[in-house]
């Protein structure tokens, strides 16, 4: 299954969004201030005289930078390449857990009524 996986297209476009961004030096830099400022924030937050000022400073830079981010069609490629392995992910626990009589992501959220059940044999 794991080399299933690994061949599958879903894996290989999240690899390739990976090292593409990996290798852009401007995306990087934007996800490391990106991780030191929220590393600031919740030291600030934590501290007992909070700095009020640095605090909304630091929040105000991490939604811009989140904004360059989501802005940046490299970095969105690879949040969608992420969230379809994980469907695909999703789907394949969901299979497996039926087979051997688990919850599935559809069965954990049925209310009872079979009325308009998606087959979570209830």
């Amino acid at each position: 299954m794991g080399l299933a996986l690994a061949n599958s297209a879903e894996f290989i476009r999240m690899k390739n969004a990976q090292n593409t961004v990996e290798q852009n030096e401007g995306i990087n830099a934007a996800l490391t201030e990106l991780r030191e400022k929220r590393e600031r924030l919740v030291n600030i937050l934590a501290e007992e005289e909070t700095d009020n000022l640095e605090a909304l400073r630091l929040t105000n830079d991490i939604d811009r930078l989140e904004g360059q981010l989501q802005d940046n069609p490299l970095f969105l490629e690879l949040l969608e390449a992420q969230a379809a392995f994980s469907t695909v992910l999703r789907t394949i626990n969901d299979e497996i857990n039926a087979c051997i009589g688990g919850e599935t992501s559809e069965s954990a959220s049925c209310e009872g009524d079979c009325g308009s059940c998606g087959g979570c044999k209830h």
